[in-house]
Parts: C-alpha cells; sequence; structure tokens
C-alpha cells in the first residue's frame, strides 16, 4: 500500500524470513554465528545447538545455513519436533526417501538409515539434520537424537544435527537422563536481541535492501522507541516498523514526503507513529530495557534521600525539646538561626535524568538559654553532599546515554535538479581537488561531467557512502574497481547532509533498477560488501562543489 510512498520496490518489514533480507548484525551478530555454523558443519563437527527468544531470528538463520551449505550436504529439515522416538526417525527416513512407512520396525529402519549414510559417506556427501523449536521435543526423543547421532565411520560422523530452540532447551538439556546428550554438543550459539544502535542499522539495512532511495525514513528518537518497545528481536522490530510506517503513510494527507526550508527529505516515521504501532500490537518498553545504571542510582538515591529525611526530622526534634526546657530560662536577644532549606528534586529534562538542587547547609543556632547552643549539622550536611554527588555521576552518565545518534552515512536526500547539482547554485563550501589521490580527482570530475548528461529518469548503482574525511579508503575501493576493469563507468562526488559532507561512489548508467541490481555479482567482493543498491540518478544528490583551480 505504501511502497509508492516510499520508493520500495517490496516490503521490507515482511516477518515471513527472507534470505535477500538477513542482516548480519555486527562484530557478535548473526553473520558471526552463520559463519560459525558453516565451519562447523562443514568441519564434520556432531551436535550443535542455537538458542534464542521467541523472534530473535533463529528461522532466517536456519534459511541462511541451508542455503549457503555446499551442494555435496543433504538438509533434512524438520520443523515440528514434537515426536515420539520411533516417530523422529521415520520423519528423518521419510524425507531421505527411504523404503520405509510408518510399520516399519526400529530394528529395520535403523539399518536402512546406516545403509543410506555409508552410501552418502562413499559418495563424499553428509546428511545435515536441522530441527527447529526443539525446545518441544520430549526428553525420550532427544535421547533418541542422541543414540542415532552415534553412527559413525572411524574417522567421521555419518550425520550431523542442528538444534534451534528457545532457552528453555537449555533447561531441558539439564535433565541428568540426557547428560550424554549434553556433553555431546560441540558448540552452542546464543542468538541475543539487538543493541538501541543495531536496531537502527537493522532498519536502515532492511529499508535500503527494498529499494529505499532514501533510508532514513525513521527519526532517530522513533528508531530508539522501536528499540525499547521490541526489546532488540527482529520479528516485533519488523512488526513495529511495518505498522509505524503505514501509520505515517495514512496521516499524510499528500502522496508526498514532509520537506525542510532547505527542501531536504525530512523523516516521515516520527515517534507517535511509533507509539501508534505499539498500542496495535500491545508491545510495551520492557523494564529491563532500562539502564542498570539508572536503576542501580535510583536505588542508591532513595536511600541517601531516606537518610537525609530522617537526620532532618531528629534535629528538627532534637530542636523543639532543647526549646520547651530552655524557655525557662532569662531570654536573651535573639540570635538570627540560620535557613535550611531541604533537598528538592527539580523537574529532568528528560525521563533518562534526574537533577537535584540543594541549599548549602550552614550549623543552626537554637536561642532561649543563657549560652546560644550550636546543633552539629554535619551528619546532615554530608549526607546532603553524597546525594548530590550520586545525583551529579547519574545526571552525567545518563546524558551520555541519551546523546542524539550520529546521523547514519546512509541517509539521503531528495535532490535539486541536475543542472542546479553542478552549478553555481550549489551554496556548500568548495573541496580543493589537489588534496586528493589522482584517480579520486579524476573520478570526482568526471561525475561532473556525467551528471551533465545522464538522465534523471534512469538509474545507477550506489557503492559506498562514507565520510568525507575517509578519502583514503574511497580511493582503495576505486583502485580496486580499476583492477577490475570497472573504474570507466565508475564515479565520485561530496555530499552534504545536515551539516555533515561525505563521499558517494556510483557505477554505470541504467534504463531501470532491476539492470543495475544485476550487476552487483560482477563487482568485487570487497565491494559487494558494503551492500551495494540501485539509485535513481534524479534522487542522487551531490550538493559538494570541487574547486577545479
Amino acid at each position: 500500500m505504501y511502497l509508492e510512498y516510499y520508493s520500495l520496490d517490496r516490503p521490507p518489514f515482511r516477518i515471513t524470513p527472507d534470505p535477500s533480507l538477513f542482516y548480519t548484525g555486527g562484530e557478535n551478530g548473526r553473520g558471526v554465528v552463520l559463519e560459525a555454523l558453516l565451519y562447523a558443519v562443514t568441519s564434520g563437527e556432531g551436535i550443535l545447538k542455537v538458542v534464542g527468544e521467541v523472534g530473535s531470528g533463529k528461522t532466517m538463520l536456519c534459511r541462511m545455513l541451508e542455503q549457503r551449505l555446499p551442494d555435496s550436504v543433504e538438509v533434512v529439515y524438520l520443523a515440528n519436533p514434537n515426536l515420539s522416538p520411533h516417530d523422529i526417525l521415520y520423519a528423518i527416513a521419510f524425507e531421505l526417501k527411504l523404503p520405509v512407512d510408518h510399520s516399519t520396525q526400529r530394528l529395520v529402519l535403523m539399518q536402512h538409515l546406516q545403509e543410506y549414510l555409508l552410501k552418502q559417506h562413499a559418495e563424499n556427501r553428509t546428511v545435515l539434520v536441522i530441527i527447529e523449536e526443539a525446545q518441544s521435543m520430549p526428553i525420550e526423543t532427544l535421547e533418541e537424537v542422541r543414540l542415532f547421532s552415534n553412527l559413525e565411520t572411524h574417522q567421521h560422523k555419518l550425520m550431523q544435527i542442528v538444534l534451534f530452540g528457545q532457552p528453555e532447551l537449555d533447561k531441558n538439556l539439564q535433565d541428568k537422563s540426557i547428560r550424554q546428550l549434553r556433553e555431546r554438543i560441540t558448540h552452542s550459539f546464543d542468538l541475543r536481541p539487538l543493541s538501541a544502535d543495531e536496531v537502527s542499522d537493522y532498519i536502515r539495512f532492511r529499508l535500503q535492501a527494498a529499494g529505499c532511495p532514501a533510508p532514513q525514513v525513521f527519526s532517530n528518537a522513533a528508531e530508539k522507541l522501536i528499540a525499547k518497545a521490541s526489546g532488540g528481536l527482529t520479528r516485533r522490530i519488523n512488526i513495529l516498523a511495518d505498522k509505524a510506517m503505514l501509520s505515517a503513510y495514512a496521516e499524510s494527507a499528500t502522496g508526498q514526503r514532509p520537506r525542510t526550508i532547505d527542501n531536504l527529505l525530512q523523516p516521515a516515521v516520527q515517534t507517535s507513529h511509533v507509539r501508534a504501532a505499539m498500542n496495535d500490537s500491545g508491545y510495551k518498553p520492557a523494564f529491563w530495557n532500562v539502564p542498570k545504571f539508572v536503576v542501580a542510582g535510583a536505588a542508591i538515591l532513595a536511600v541517601v534521600l531516606g537518610l537525609t529525611w530522617w537526620q532532618l526530622q531528629n534535629d528538627a526534634i532534637g530542636q523543639e525539646g532543647e526549646v520547651a526546657v530552655m524557655n525557662t530560662a532569662p531570654t536573651p536577644t535573639p540570635i538570627p538561626a540560620a535557613e535550611v532549606a531541604p533537598a528538592r528534586l527539580a523537574p529532568a529534562e528528560d525521563d533518562a535524568s534526574l537533577r537535584m538542587t540543594t541549599t548549602p547547609l550552614e550549623p543552626r543556632l537554637i536561642t532561649g538559654s543563657a549560652e546560644p547552643t550550636i546543633v552539629d549539622t554535619s551528619a546532615t550536611e554530608a549526607t546532603a553532599e553524597l546525594a548530590v554527588e550520586v545525583m551529579a555521576g547519574l545526571t552525567q552518565a545518563a546524558e551520555l546515554d541519551s546523546a542524539p545518534a550520529v546521523a547514519s552515512i546512509a541517509q539521503q536526500t531528495e535532490p535539486l535538479p541536475t543542472q542546479q547539482r553542478i552549478s553555481s547554485t550549489l551554496f556548500q563550501p568548495k573541496v580543493a581537488l589537489g588534496t586528493l589521490s589522482p584517480l579520486l580527482r579524476e573520478r570526482s570530475v568526471a561525475m561532473q561531467d556525467w551528471l551533465v548528461e545522464a538522465d534523471p529518469q534512469a538509474y545507477t548503482l550506489q557503492l559506498l557512502s562514507v565520510s568525507s574525511t575517509d578519502s583514503a579508503y574511497v580511493t582503495r575501493v576505486l583502485t580496486r574497481l580499476e583492477q577490475a576493469g570497472l573504474i570507466d563507468e565508475t564515479y565520485s562526488c561530496i555530499s552534504s547532509t545536515q551539516g555533515q559532507d561525505y563521499w558517494k561512489v556510483v557505477y554505470g548508467d541504467f534504463a531501470t533498477a532491476e539492470l543495475a541490481r544485476n550487476i552487483v555479482s560482477e563487482l568485487p567482493s570487497s565491494v559487494r560488501n558494503n551492500n551495494p543498491y540501485a539509485q535513481s540518478i534524479r534522487r542522487l544528490e551531490c550538493n559538494v562543489a570541487l574547486d577545479l583551480n
């Protein structure tokens, strides 16, 4: 419904696993787990285990594993493991198309299975059994899994097994009756929820993979709210992002994205749209998403304030008692007592921080006796100072935690007409070409000539978008493209978005986006790792002039 509004080729946030939208997830994310699984399977390991919460991406990882395995691995996929020990053996034999039926005795079934596995081993092939929702498997069936994992030669396992399950699987494996199975698990992987930064990266990656020319569709605040409400689980992220985009589309009275006075595209999805999606889905920010230092700090603050109040109360009671006794003595000229203001909490600027203001405590003078009596308030003063120090630390940490995220380099803007992109109407500062490498300078000059002649309705392939300070890296990418014989159709320029400058590198001129995407497979692998995507030339922003003198 909203594909045209967001310039998308396909829905970016379907919950059905789509390998083309697989998000690797950083240094310790899904991509790392996938590579480790591939290594373990091709190395002939026995039993592997992958555990993750509901909606953490286990099925997507399973699909990617099937897709990436070599042809020499035959995959048996069991989606419903709630089977008896005999039924699971029969299910595996049925998937392998062995000449058995449900009435076949277990001994005969095992014989057929072993003969088949030995035949596959003789042909340098292996069999991998993938079991999803393994936490639902009965204990007796888990034991059966261990027994048929014993099928092996002197040097190799004839059958490998990967168990995908929820955290309950770990609890089931603690049963003493299957401790032998637990000992046979050679590798265990945990799919952790995505962090707040990874959620933002995930959303922008999916939009870009779906063909969106401007991945900054969500505001930074909207992305953070989705991270809190989803708990970092990819299925919830998909549901919330999809509904929020639909809400933003429905709210728009026109078919055009809002713009700033500088003619730049604004993020279409705001926090109000995410809240509407949360209400519709029943998702609320999880308590465990609150930073631990905030929870601990709140507890410390409560104790400190309690001690402060208790000390003040004791001082007040003592003062009243002494005044009552001393009133029987001659009263000298009153000595003004120092005012003591209790600690008060000032409204915080945001939900993540608290601020405390105090009036310095001074020794109080109690009048009514022949000599003024000084009440020692050092304990109260020390307690209040401790409260101030605690709150200062919490405020500083909370402000650092809630600092706005740096704008993504993937953020794109609606361009000006072609002739304005390279003419004297450019308002951005010029960049001196003399400071650049010869190759980068050459392709930057070529970009200006190419933009004059290019058809705005055509498409190009955006290969790279990095900070303008990374000129050396851009040169390395251009060098690899030159070595691959692709440099003549490669162009570079600088774009400025919200005060930040970025190098852009594009390749080719294509009549359709599909033709542009078909070229990706011909690019060097190091360039493909940057996730190139088809970009409309009329949307290509190159708004920083280059000093050609």
